[in-house]
């Protein structure tokens, strides 16, 4: 999309430890190479008692480089120990043999300096037989290195749900979600976003550069935007036009075998601003006014104008997506995309608003309006607190992550850090896909790390093709390269959808409505129940590391109360295994 300002990988994984701390090989960082080339403020050896050999690398804008000796060629973790006591979370770029291979994001350890703390940053590292580098680089921040350690990677199994979380999806729409499964792990759906109007995918400006840069290959998978359906203006003849067009190449895409993708830039709903209204620095448009219970976000007050106007918006766009709908056109449905970013309105304010609002959209897509052809993607980051931002599996299909190099970088590499901290995250249970990216993962790539991306997607302009004046992250040779890989499925590659079988099942209804929340108390946490019961409930820390089981017993509806005293201040997330297998993740502040 639009330049994204803070694009950085995350590679804090919410797996537990497990076996991962069996027979670790350890590397000091004192005895790492130090690389200070165009560093501000250089990298140096500093002394500690709670540093691991008494010594630890105070990074600052320095590089970091490990001399790292594998006696077996395959897959392995990395842990870190470290400080990061210089306000908020930093992230550093990780290299590994001189290629860049994403970021690693180091979370606050606590006031005191150094306080160090371990943490799984890299799983699944494709290292060969002998001599090998790792590198931490200067990115986005400041942190302290006591070691790192290296350990041989365990591969866990996925299991995805065969059925969508809209009840009664449609035939097509499951035809759809069946293909992404059928070839999830074992080929990559090539995809494109389009910047601008056409009359055909041929006359499109991206898809026009691919096709003549491949031998004539399309993507199947093509993005839309619904960013002139509502807001100011957005009834004027240009920007229908603009929709319109969008509608009629989804339309095309799908009726000859492809996916259409659709997200939402969505303006100011209060339509006090234009433009590139959806950023948070551009309106005035605050979320947390739509509520009537300021704090915890749940309750809508109906009557408000910020509520009456993202209703309004809703069923406008809901309406163009019924328009899809009586056509029998599923859709991959990626709205409120990067909320964790906190750059667009629908994320400035937090988790809690943001979670309640895709809630709301749901039940009015789906309840009210009906409609039954939307697959919901997910737009996950992947720090310490993505889950807290999670509006829950029975309101997600697909998690997807959105990847820009930053600063910008040509990189076709695997992402494969990136996809296990999503498949660690959400534990196995979702599809994994790219909805949004610079360079474009080489096949290759993907093949030898085992990265298992079901989609990819870069964004229009720069990010598709090269653009006078600026940065080129994809050429004519890149898409040749891709599109005629036998692990890419191009436009050409799709079975068609009349005569495909979709081997995914539906539900005749959604499961019985139920709710699970928890608050703090002194000493203690309290979980209330509502239509449901909970098999167990356990407390996590925002690593993925369990600190207590909480109950192991069957708990009814009504307010259970669980004593946490001698557990540290600090952010946690509570896991709900309800009896009906579901999962629920809560987060909550330990005071």
């Amino acid at each position: 999309m639009t330049r994204k300002f803070f694009a950085m990988i995350f590679a804090v994984s919410m797996l537990a430890a497990g076996s991962a701390f069996a027979n670790p090989v350890r590397y000091e960082a004192q005895d790492a190479r130090l690389d200070n080339a165009g560093a501000d403020q250089n990298a140096s050896v500093a002394s500690s008692p709670a540093a691991s050999g008494g010594e630890y690398v105070v990074m600052r804008d320095g590089n970091l480089f490990f001399d790292i000796n594998i006696a077996t060629a395959g897959f392995y973790d990395m842990w870190i120990n470290y400080s990061s006591t210089y306000g908020g979370s930093k992230t550093q770029n990780l290299s590994i043999n001189g290629t860049s291979s994403g970021s690693i994001v180091f979370a606050e350890t606590g006031p005191a300096n150094p306080t160090f703390e371990r943490m799984l940053a890299v799983s699944k590292m494709n290292l060969p037989a002998g001599p090998n580098v790792i590198g931490i680089v200067s990115s986005w921040g400041w942190v302290d290195i006591d070691y790192i350690e290296v350990v041989s990677h365990e591969e866990t199994p996925f299991n995805i749900s065969s059925t969508l979380v809209t009840p009664n999806s449609s035939e097509n729409a499951r035809k759809v979600y069946g293909f992404l499964r059928e070839n999830f792990q074992k080929r990559i759906i090539s995809g494109v976003m389009t910047g601008n109007m056409a009359a055909t995918l041929e006359a499109q400006e991206e898809i026009a550069f691919i096709m003549n840069s491949s031998a004539g290959k399309i993507p199947a998978l093509v993005g839309f935007d619904f960013f002139h359906g509502t807001g100011l203006r957005s009834d004027e003849s240009w920007f229908s036009d603009y929709n319109s067009s969008a509608m009629a190449m989804a339309e095309e895409l799908f009726n000859r075998g492809g996916i259409p993708t659709f997200c939402w830039h969505w303006k100011d709903p209060n339509q006090e601003t234009e433009s590139s209204a959806f950023y948070t620095e551009h309106t005035n448009f605050d979320l947390r006014m739509a509520f009537s219970d300021p704090g915890t976000f749940e309750v809508f007050n109906v009557n408000s104008d910020e509520y009456q106007n993202i209703m309004r918006d809703i069923d406008i766009v809901a309406g163009y997506l019924k328009t899809l709908a009586d056509k029998g056109i599923p859709v991959l449905w990626r709205p409120l995309h990067e909320a964790a970013g906190r750059w667009f309105w629908w994320g400035a304010h937090g988790p809690m608003p943001n979670r309640s609002l895709w809630r709301l959209m749901f039940d009015r897509m789906v309840d009210h309006h009906g409609l039954d052809n939307l697959i919901w993607v997910w737009t996950c980051e992947e720090g310490a607190e993505a889950l807290e931002w999670y509006p829950g599996d029975e309101y997600v299909d697909i998690v997807v992550r959105d990847f820009y190099y930053w600063p910008d970088e040509k990189n076709h590499g695997s992402l494969i850090s990136s996809f296990q901290n999503l498949k660690g995250i959400y534990e196995g249970r979702k599809l994994i896909g790219l909805g949004e990216n610079g360079s474009i993962p080489y096949p290759e790539n993907l093949i030898a790390d085992g990265a298992g991306w079901s989609f990819f997607m870069p964004w229009y302009g720069e990010h598709t093709r090269p653009v006078s004046g600026r940065f080129v992250h994809n050429n004519a040779d890149d898409w040749n390269r891709v599109m005629n890989h036998e692990y890419v499925i191009t436009l050409t590659d799709m079975p068609g959808w009349a005569g495909y079988t979709s081997i995914s099942r539906d539900i005749a209804r959604r499961a019985a409505p139920h709710s699970f929340s928890v608050r703090a108390r002194r000493g203690s946490i309290e979980l209330n129940i509502r239509g449901a019961d909970a098999q167990t409930v356990e407390l996590f820390n925002l690593r993925g590391v369990k600190i207590a089981t909480l109950s192991n017993s069957r708990l009814s509806e009504g307010t259970h109360r669980f004593s946490v005293r001698g557990v540290a201040r600090q952010m946690a997330f509570v896991r709900v295994t309800a009896t009906d297998r579901s999962i629920i993740t809560l987060p909550i502040r330990i005071e």
